[in-house]
């Protein structure tokens, strides 16, 4: 080889050479702030959210040694409720009560969870469950070392050999699944192709997320395929928003059902129970969840689900 080609290789490999460092992650704050916000998403739905925000903080990173600062300058009565490992805290009520500071300083790494039931219940999860994570920054640097090298080229004898064909289309019932169409060749016979996907599209709900009254109004859009379905709609709300003694599980308060419904745009009204318009009358908001199930004649069945807050 000339001693000119031999100087192109070199100075090929030192250009080639390339170093990156990654910079080291910005650092965890050492204190952060929580304070009542009594109109949280929705005007009158109390939460502890970080000072000039609107919705709740459900979770708030610091460094170990860090603090967090409440603050219950609102009308509501609150306290903090830790639900495992508890921090070194002052200031904190025993109770909940309103006009009160207090702050808690987290030594250890860790994630550490706290409720405030008198905040934010939406009836369907009781209310906003809270989390301080405590971690320290991660640093390092990263080197990444590319090499350029010369490289002979050979010539290769490619052979191709036919795969089988993977197709994913609906089932009967409108929710997606998977299936692998696969075929078998014998020496003399030609291979044929996996039939074409079948597209059929889902049903689709309108549902207002903010309703008044007793009742609840929607609409359910029915593809011409699953014309004829059973189309069943109910209203869950948890125990807890029903009665003084809180249940971990959901009740029924409302239900609405068709044997046939046509294609096309449908619209429902479902009316609450007794007991849950005497709780909305007492409460003035209760919070709602819609399950819809969609049933064809043929096929699996489709459940939509939305959440929704009704007001007196």
């Amino acid at each position: 080889m000339r001693p000119r080609t031999l100087l192109l290789f070199a100075l090929a490999a030192l250009v080639g050479a390339a170093v990156a460092v990654l910079p080291a992650l910005a650092a965890a704050p050492s204190e952060a702030k929580l304070e009542v916000n009594e109109n949280c998403v929705e005007l009158n739905w109390p939460c502890w959210a970080t000072p000039g925000s609107g919705v709740p903080a459900s979770k708030v990173t610091i460094a170990p040694g860090g603090e967090v600062k409440f603050a219950d300058n609102a009308t509501t009565a609150v306290t903090v409720s830790w639900t495992g490992s508890a921090p070194m805290c002052s200031g904190i009520p025993a109770s909940a009560m309103t006009k009160w500071e207090g702050t808690c300083k987290f030594e250890q790494e860790g994630t550490y969870r706290f409720e405030s039931s008198t905040l934010f219940n939406d009836g369907i999860t009781n209310y906003t469950k809270y989390e301080i994570v405590v971690e320290s920054a991660s640093t390092g640097t990263t080197t990444t070392t590319t090499t350029t090298t010369p490289t002979t080229t050979t010539p290769t004898t490619t052979t191709t050999t036919p795969t089988a064909t993977t197709s994913t289309q609906p089932s009967g019932g409108g929710s997606p699944t998977g299936a692998a169409a696969s075929t078998a060749t014998t020496p003399g016979s030609m291979e044929m192709p996996p039939p074409p996907a079948r597209t059929h599209p889902l049903a689709t709900l309108a549902l207002a997320n903010a309703q008044h009254g007793a009742a609840v109004h929607g609409t359910v859009q029915i593809p011409v395929a699953d014309g004829g379905a059973r189309l069943e709609v109910e209203l869950l709300v948890q125990s807890a928003s029903l009665a003084k003694v809180k249940r971990p599980r959901s009740s029924r308060v409302g239900r609405l059902v068709r044997s046939s419904a046509p294609a096309g745009k449908v619209s429902f009204t479902v009316s609450l129970d007794a007991q849950a318009k005497r709780a909305l009358r007492r409460h003035h908001k209760l919070a709602l969840t819609v399950k819809i199930v969609l049933t064809p004649n043929h096929g699996a069945a489709l459940t939509l689900t939305r959440s929704l807050a009704l007001r007196s």
